[in-house]
């Protein structure tokens, strides 16, 4: 019963996911990394409704061994956990894409919220048999071999500081006032009650004041406060955290639960200065406590109009005892329409109704599935209904209005400066609503010029969450187009936009040098595959290069235009109109409004009617002997005929053979010359 007790509790507490942190990571374990590779959770022993990831992908967890306890270890299949004395999940054959070995970013989800980032690089636990271990808030490598993987990492603490609390606990319990305020311009106070409850997590345990803030000034102070937990002078808990505050915070400020009852100590202190408090509490088994919770619901009407909000209230009785409420919206049906949800406070929730009937009705439903007390109310469950119609003016419209982009995180790139030419990523949460918009933009921009590439990609899926990773390029600034400062980062899409400011400076090194190297573009090829006359054909052209190039065609239904991005080689097609007999087509390769290279290419097509003359077909009638062209604007003598020749004149002939004919004769000569010689 002892274990069935524990198990249900341990349900009941999954929505409280503050002091649930990433606590060891093995990225880079000696020989192969297949099987060996881990996370260790510190705070829970259930990890049934969490998601782990990289920078890469995201991975489920399947239970393999569950232990009650503080830790749970994620783990690759066919890890060996023998001898490990914790929860054991499995993510499949690697964490994420792999951990990667030179740096990685490692997320932890619960329900799809990000409530862990841990990012590291090769610096440390390298291949070395260590294992980062999280102490005294950073990360270090472990003191063994392996790690420690299900049990307290090695406590490398300042032995200054434990000297310094345990021999002021004792006698300051009583004179130690909350309002404890000294010249390092910061107060610390415990803001739990007296009296604390069995089965309840506490994540909000003291209160850090910034006593040097001014008002509308941003100056954030970094604290890190050391606390323990003693009962009849034993130690019970211990532990560390950090925050950044600008003026005052009490979230996640560490946290507790507590199996026993009976009175106990909290006592903390602010790292490296003289601010500690502490602070007697009682805490008791509350299903032991007689009460009578009642639980009620409203909405703020009964009729709405399509796509309008409703807004629910969740009311009970007494809010003395930590309670835990499961609301929800199903239609007549029974089919959820907004999935079940529990809350612990009674802040007003909101849904938008969406239906494409005339008129629908759906029934509003709470339920009271947990309150620290013995409650003698049987009555736990409530419901209203409420009707949704449609307005005839909605019908059809595409409604973008419940979508929604935010970033969530950038990552710098390994220069930890942003620079002109860099490439880094970011991390976006985006939610599509009921719209048939699915294009997202990602570039950044200022003074309405862009500074990098533009990242598309499409979300097809309606009234789906998406959380992803994507890249951004920003352009190198060799031609110094771009000044440095601020420029804003824009997630652009489904009617909505997101906007973080970034700093870019300089170019990164050496991306002007590699550019100035680049090989200039060449035409390697210009042909066609055709030789009977079609009314269209098409032409092939092969660019090699490295850059944006312009590629003009001319024929004798004029230019055709084509703008190219090259990253090593490219095949163009062209389609055009010919005539029967013989054609020319000239191709020019340009950069930068400059000509690269030049091509030519004549073809004879077959055709029923009788061919004309090269002459008037090339010449349009001028004397062949004055080699008169068409078009001034390209020196067509000075271009390589890349396609089949299907016309030679004679002169050309004489011209190409003419060095043959010089060596043949210049050969008769010499042999001549030897034989006078010998008579």
């Amino acid at each position: 019963m002892k274990h069935i007790y524990y198990l249900l509790i341990g349900i009941l507490i999954l929505p409280y996911t503050l002091g649930v942190n990433i606590n060891e990571i093995m990225y880079n374990p000696p020989g192969s990394d297949n099987n060996q590779e881990f996370v260790e959770v510190f705070g829970t022993d259930n990890l049934s409704d969490y998601t782990i990831g990289d920078l890469a992908s995201n991975d489920s967890l399947e239970l393999v061994k569950f232990v009650l306890g503080n830790f749970s270890l994620i783990v690759e299949e066919g890890f060996n956990y023998t001898g490990i004395n914790c929860s054991i999940y499995s993510v499949g054959a690697t964490i994420g894409n792999n951990l990667n070995n030179d740096a990685d970013v490692v997320f932890l989800y619960f329900n799809n919220t990000l409530i862990e980032t841990v990012s590291y690089d090769n610096s440390m636990a390298n291949n070395n048999g260590y294992s980062l271990e999280l102490i005294n808030g950073s990360w270090q490598e472990s003191c063994e071999i392996g790690g420690s993987p299900g049990q307290k990492n090695c406590k490398v603490l300042d032995e200054t500081i434990n000297e310094s609390i345990n021999e002021t606990v004792d006698d300051s319990i009583n004179e130690t006032s909350e309002e404890n305020k000294t010249n390092s311009g910061l107060k610390l106070e415990i803001v739990l009650s007296e009296t604390l409850f069995l089965g309840i997590i506490y994540d909000s345990l003291f209160k850090i004041t910034n006593l040097d803030h001014v008002p509308e000034v941003e100056d954030n102070v970094f604290v890190m406060v050391r606390y323990n937990v003693t009962k009849n002078n034993t130690l019970v808990k211990e532990d560390i955290f950090n925050k950044t505050i600008n003026y005052y915070s009490s979230s996640k400020t560490g946290w507790l639960f507590f199996e026993e009852p009976g009175n106990y100590t909290l006592c903390g202190v602010i790292i490296n200065t003289s601010v500690l408090v502490c602070r007697e509490f009682a805490v008791i088994n509350p299903l032991g406590i007689p009460c009578f919770i009642q639980l009620n619901l409203s909405t703020d009407k009964e009729v709405y109009l399509n796509q309008e909000k409703v807004k629910i209230k969740n009311i009970i009785s007494n809010k003395s005892f930590p309670y835990i409420i499961e609301y929800w919206i199903e239609d007549l049906f029974g089919e959820e329409v907004k999935k079940r949800y529990n809350t612990s406070n009674t802040n007003q929730k909101t849904w938008t109704a969406k239906i494409v009937e005339k008129d629908r009705v759906f029934l509003v439903k709470n339920k009271l599935v947990f309150v620290a007390c013995n409650n003698s109310n049987p009555e736990l469950e409530n419901e209203k209904m409420i009707v949704v119609k449609k307005n005839k003016a909605s019908i059809g419209k595409d409604d973008d209005s419940d979508s929604s982009i935010s970033i969530d995180f950038v990552y710098l790139p390994k220069s930890e400066v942003f620079s002109f030419g860099d490439e880094f990523k970011v991390k976006l949460s985006i939610h599509k609503g009921d719209t048939t918009k699915s294009v997202i933009n990602v570039f950044v921009k200022g003074n309405s010029k862009k500074v990098s590439e533009e990242t598309k990609f499409y979300l097809n899926k309606k009234n789906a969450d998406y959380n992803l990773t994507v890249n951004v390029f920003l352009k190198p600034n060799c031609e110094n187009k771009f000044s440095n400062g601020y420029y804003d980062l824009v997630i652009e899409g489904l009617g909505k936009i997101a906007r973080e400011e970034i700093e870019i400076k300089e170019n990164k090194k050496g991306v002007c040098n590699e550019e100035s190297t680049e090989e200039e573009g060449e035409i390697t090829s210009f042909y066609t595959r055709s030789n009977k006359y079609r009314e269209k054909i098409n032409l092939y052209a092969n660019i090699k290069g490295k850059g944006i190039y312009k590629t003009i065609l001319q024929s004798k239904i004029g230019e055709q235009n084509q703008i190219v991005d090259i990253n090593s080689s490219e095949k163009l097609k062209f389609e055009v109109e010919p005539g029967i007999g013989t054609n020319l087509f000239v191709l020019e390769l340009r950069k930068d409004d400059k000509v690269i290279d030049i091509k030519t290419l004549l073809v004879e097509l077959e055709g029923e009617e009788e061919k004309g003359s090269l002459e008037e077909k090339v010449f349009s009638g001028k004397d062949n002997k004055t080699n008169e062209k068409v078009s001034t604007s390209v020196n067509y003598s000075l271009a390589p005929i890349t396609g089949g020749v299907v016309y030679e004149s004679n002169n050309v002939k004489i011209v190409r053979y003419a060095p043959y004919l010089l060596c043949f004769v210049l050969a008769l000569v010499i042999v001549g010359l030897i034989l006078s010689k010998r008579r």
